[in-house]
């Protein structure tokens, strides 16, 4: 697998390019619930996000700059190898076909959580960009398997819609689910959780897209 290398200055270039590269490509960046990753946890943080876009990583990343977490990105292989600066930001690689790869991912994404209380997780459970709406929602078991080995974990869900409202560029839509701290203990099932977490997602995503609908947005704050 491929490890993460933080780069220092590498990442404060970064987040000038990449905001500058959200506002010229977006009209704006509307976030509901970011207190919710603003808040001091006393676990580590593990947020999990719908992957309906190319764009949504960068979009997580803006984010990340209003929390005080060292974030660190779980990503395809055979991307991350095409994009290996992102390794620079904290990306290290998975190959979830691989049962034995996965596995070395889910200990190395352990390790990390665990070696620090105010790292910041981020996984997209699906494995791959899919349509916004596309139901049911389908998750890997790698948050249930890293909690297994973290033993404790504060999970947030994090869904992202991207629409066109009225102007020549479109709008970013996030809406942060309210954290959920969760204990491996002995009743523990991999399954079940990942079925919950399909579950709170999938409510999230349709929370959001009706608060899109019904411009119920006074909740929200725009980050450009």
């Amino acid at each position: 697998m491929l490890e993460a290398r933080k780069n220092r200055f590498f990442y404060k270039i970064f987040a000038i390019y990449n905001r500058n590269l959200l506002k010229r490509r977006f009209n704006s960046m509307q976030v509901g619930g970011l207190d919710f990753l603003a808040t001091n946890h006393d676990a580590p943080l593990l947020v999990y996000a719908n992957h309906s876009s190319w764009w949504d990583g960068l979009v997580v990343f803006e984010i990340s700059l209003h929390t005080e977490f060292d974030w660190f990105v779980m990503m395809e292989e055979k991307q991350l190898k095409k994009l290996f600066p992102f390794r620079w930001l904290g990306a290290f690689s998975v190959v979830r076909e691989n049962p034995r790869e996965a596995v070395k991912s889910i200990n190395y994404a352990a390790k990390i959580m665990t070696e620090n209380s105010k790292t910041a997780l981020l996984i997209f459970p699906q494995g791959k960009i899919l349509p916004n709406d596309k139901r049911p929602l389908s998750f890997y078991h790698g948050v249930s398997r890293i909690i297994e080995k973290v033993k404790i974990a504060v999970c947030i869900p994090l869904a992202m819609r991207y629409e066109f409202l009225g102007n020549f560029k479109p709008e970013i839509f996030v809406k942060i689910g309210e954290p959920e701290k969760v204990e491996a203990k002995e009743s523990f099932d991999p399954k079940v959780f990942t079925k919950s977490l399909e579950d709170k997602m999938t409510s999230l995503l349709d929370r959001l897209k009706s608060d899109i609908l019904s411009d119920s947005l006074n909740n929200y704050k725009n980050l450009f």
